[in-house]
């Protein structure tokens, strides 16, 4: 027979656990029988409920959880054991996301780390069953704490690469052993990791007085300033990053160089305005 539990919830902490089971693509069952079977020993600080709306969510114990809960309940002397439920979920949320992302991961992080300090050649399998060989180098996170990324070379492309780690499904560790061949341009990466990869990287570009204003008030994405000449800023800046952040500007914005990325942006617009002169 299953063992169902209730729990209220405020409806911040609930929306919270909503958002990760859709990040990490897994079930809500999932996320809160890990959440038991990993913190169910730790220490549990009492926390204060969020005064908003209250919402019931519902999960089911998974068989290795069920067999030992009740014997655990009555180790513990825990009463209320929604109560208990409940702390250990505030206290799972209250960590930054990058961070609860690891935890989740933990089997997956814990092969990674074998294979950076050991420089074994990797297989991966992504969530979407794409596969490939990599030597991974680093566990880098975004500055705003949102997200993880595996710092690689990845042999099926011949190119540096980060991937999002909630895309890897399977890690797989070779007998192989490979090595960093160019350790600096490795190494600075690691000392100022950034998602889009752009050390060794600049864009140039013309800002109007519009666009300074959101290059101040943008904080997401945004690139590191190398230089300023009147209107013309240089960035520490890869394309694939230039066309995430730069792309909100629109026309507060030139770019100047590199030219690929200049007839990439004229591309952009220029297709946009067809569809805008229908």
């Amino acid at each position: 027979m299953e063992k169902k539990i209730r729990i209220t919830l405020s409806k911040a902490t609930a929306d919270i656990l909503d958002t990760d089971v859709k990040s990490f693509n897994i079930t809500k069952n999932y996320l809160i029988n890990y959440i038991f079977e990993h913190l169910k020993e730790e220490k549990i600080n009492e926390y204060k409920e969020m005064p908003d709306e209250k919402v019931v969510i519902q999960f089911n114990l998974n068989k290795k959880n069920k067999e030992i809960y009740y014997d655990f309940l009555k180790e513990h002397n825990i009463q209320v054991e929604a109560d208990f439920i409940r702390k250990l979920i505030h206290k799972y949320i209250n960590q930054p996301k990058s961070t609860r992302e690891l935890f989740i991961f933990k089997d997956n992080v814990n092969r990674l780390k074998y294979s950076i300090e050991n420089k074994k050649i990797i297989k991966i399998r992504f969530n979407d069953k794409r596969q490939t060989t990599i030597l991974p180098f680093y566990i880098g996170t975004s500055k705003l704490e949102l997200r993880n990324y595996l710092f690689c070379y990845d042999f099926e492309e011949e190119k540096y690469k980060n991937y999002k780690f909630n895309h890897i499904d399977v890690i797989y560790i070779t007998r192989d052993s490979g090595q960093w061949k160019d350790k600096k341009f490795i190494e600075n990466v690691i000392k100022n990791f950034d998602p889009f990869l752009s050390e060794g990287k600049s864009i140039k570009a013309r800002l109007s007085e519009t666009g300074k204003n959101i290059l101040d008030n943008v904080a997401l994405n945004r690139p590191e300033t190398l230089s300023v000449n009147g209107d013309i800023y240089e960035f520490k800046c890869s394309e694939h990053q230039a066309k995430r952040y730069f792309s909100y500007f629109l026309d507060e914005i030139e770019i100047l160089e590199p030219l690929e990325l200049r007839n990439w942006f004229i591309y952009k617009f220029a297709s946009a305005l067809k569809k805008y002169q229908k």
